[in-house]
């Protein structure tokens, strides 16, 4: 009875399951990570330039919207 009580421990070490972790890619839309334009324009009126700071704006915001987005998926939010 002694040897069945010392040998049933060991036995039982053998039985716990493998646990098994599979990394799970976050569903990012695709447009989310197409980059942003930035415009190129060569400026030489005032005019231009308030243009071109205008079209850098909306790229920044752009950016950052894609920004939050991705934070987001990330977080568990979509």
């Amino acid at each position: 009875m002694r040897c069945l009580i010392l040998i049933l421990p060991l036995s039982l070490m053998g039985c716990e399951p493998k646990i098994e972790y599979v990394p799970i890619k976050p569903d990012i839309p695709s447009e989310t990570l197409t980059p942003c334009s930035i415009s190129e324009r060569k400026v030489q009126t005032v005019n231009e330039l308030a243009a071109l700071a205008t079209e850098h704006l909306l790229s920044a915001e752009c950016a950052n919207g894609k920004i939050k987005t991705i934070g987001y998926v990330l977080s568990g939010g979509g």
